[in-house]
């Protein structure tokens, strides 16, 4: 089974520490990367979904998420956090059923909570794609 991870460019280090682990989790689960796309921040993930999902046709297994939300003196993080999650589920739900691991940390997160979320945000993105890619059956 194929997926694509979409890792977002803001807090660049810590998120390739996620996609490191996410790729060893998706071997683990005998899925196939099949291609890494870097968007800027959290807030464009919807609309690269959209696009990859248009250009590519039927050819979308599964996507896993990975970002970071961090903490800031306004509501921004968390009404932009609440906005992607609300499309993220439609992607699920909507016309293209495709499934989707969502692993962004935040919103509202510390730099000592990125830190110490970032393997069980990686891992737990893959294994929600892994088992909603599964049949059916598989799921008792």
């Amino acid at each position: 089974m194929k997926i694509n991870i979409i890792c977002t460019s803001y807090h660049k280090p810590q998120i390739e520490k996620m996609l490191e682990i996410a790729k060893k989790t998706a071997t683990e689960e005998n899925l196939t990367v099949e291609n890494i796309y870097w968007l800027p921040g959290v807030l464009e993930i919807p609309y690269g979904i959209r696009k990859i999902i248009t250009d590519s046709g039927d050819q979308i297994g599964g996507f896993v998420i990975l970002g970071v939300i961090e903490k800031g003196k306004t509501k921004h993080g968390k009404v932009i956090g609440q906005a992607v999650i609300k499309d993220l589920i439609k992607f699920q739900t909507g016309s293209n059923g495709i499934p989707v691991g969502i692993g962004i940390i935040g919103p509202g997160a510390s730099p000592e909570q990125i830190e110490e979320r970032l393997e069980m945000h990686a891992e737990n993105a893959v294994l929600a794609v892994s088992h909603l890619m599964k049949d059916i059956s598989e799921w008792k």
